[in-house]
């Protein structure tokens, strides 16, 4: 992808970003019904009730995603390898004019 087709992206992303945050929660709050459901593991969860406030649910469905799949970057800083700061040693020669 060139700089430009990203700097293109960018603007895009942010001209539509209210349309796909709603389209995200919509189908990760569809998508954790559908889980629910389907899973003999939580029968018990009762979806009656949370459905009657769906702005609420969805809002709390794609913040609390966030915060389980946003990984901070000192996460990623025992992958890295160790830069050495230490001076180096550069032999100087006489400058010719």
């Amino acid at each position: 992808m060139t700089h430009k087709e990203e700097n293109k992206l960018k603007r895009l992303i942010k001209k539509y970003n209210p349309i796909l945050k709603e389209s995200i929660e919509s189908a990760l709050t569809e998508d954790l019904y559908n889980l629910i459901i389907v899973n003999g593991d939580d029968k018990d969860f009762e979806l009656k009730d949370l459905l009657q406030e769906k702005e609420q649910l969805k809002s709390f469905v794609l913040k609390e995603f966030i915060l389980l799949n946003n990984k901070p970057i000192t996460s990623e800083l025992k992958n890295m390898e160790e830069i050495s700061f230490r001076k180096k040693q550069v032999k100087q020669g006489r400058l010719k004019l």
